[in-house]
């Protein structure tokens, strides 16, 4: 008579806890390899996976940042555009106030002139107007300082009033006596404006600046939360290979010592 036996003895049980062991480490292997991770969730590394969160929410911080600071960038760039258009255009007056200056000019000239001049005041009221980013104006002072949030710091474009830099211009007349033009409102106009440019280039630096800093520390950000997440492919494999061989050779373990042991039981019943 042979009778199969159930009972459990320490050897055996030391066994099973080993290939349950085995058996988890061979998941945790597989799903490494599935999912790219070796931290999929918090019981596999609780502080790798904290870390890891906070890193990378670092660096989309950093991302929406940059992307903030571009459309600050091409704002400035709309700006500087319409600004390097106004000196083009207060060039032109320029040029005909020099012509007016000329005891050589009848007043017939001069007042060819001064339309010219009327119609260069025109266009620069017009560049001024269509200097929008979104909708915000950029150049007539309306709009205010502008901030741009870089992710972690802010920087600003500085209220530019073009408007209030030319407004002398708006009555600037050289059909008169040549003798008698002043070109006191031009230079304010020019001297004005040529600050705003400057304001603008420094300002457009520093977006630049801001931008390349975000960019570089949101990739070094992001290698670092790939280094304490994600897995290794070679040491994955490995582990699931070892783990498999372990579990085979505590298979026939088990096996072996379930056999001995009914073999034990049957001896004691014959």
């Amino acid at each position: 008579m042979k009778i199969q036996s159930n009972v459990n003895t320490a050897q055996y049980q030391n066994t099973i806890n080993k290939r349950k062991e085995t058996e988890e480490q061979q998941k945790k292997a597989s799903k490494e390899l599935s999912t790219g991770k070796k931290v999929n969730t918090a019981a596999d590394d609780a502080v790798a996976l904290s870390i890891s969160q906070q890193i990378m929410k670092e660096a989309k911080s950093l991302t929406t940042g940059s992307s903030n600071i571009s459309y600050g960038i091409d704002a400035a760039n709309i700006a500087d555009g319409a600004l390097s258009n106004i000196t083009d255009s207060l060039g032109d007056i320029e040029q005909n106030t020099v012509h007016a200056m000329n005891g050589l000019y009848s007043e017939s000239d001069r007042a060819i002139l001064q339309e010219a001049n009327e119609q260069s005041v025109a266009t620069i009221n017009q560049t001024i107007n269509q200097a929008q980013y979104n909708e915000k104006n950029l150049l007539d002072g309306s709009t205010g300082d502008i901030n741009i949030y870089t992710g972690t710091s802010s920087s600003s474009i500085k209220e530019a009033d073009a408007k209030a830099a030319i407004a002398d211009l708006e009555n600037f007349d050289v059909s008169g006596n040549g003798n008698n033009i002043s070109t006191d409102a031009l230079d304010k106009a020019y001297s004005s404006i040529s600050d705003m440019r400057s304001q603008i280039g420094a300002e457009t630096n520093g977006l630049s600046a801001a931008y390349n800093v975000n960019n570089n520390t949101a990739e070094n950000l992001t290698s670092a939360q790939a280094q304490k997440e994600d897995a290794d492919f070679y040491k994955s494999v490995t582990k699931m290979k070892s783990s498999g061989v372990v579990g085979a050779a505590q298979n026939m373990a088990l096996k072996n010592q379930m056999e001995s042991q009914e073999n034990l039981v049957s001896k004691m019943f014959q």
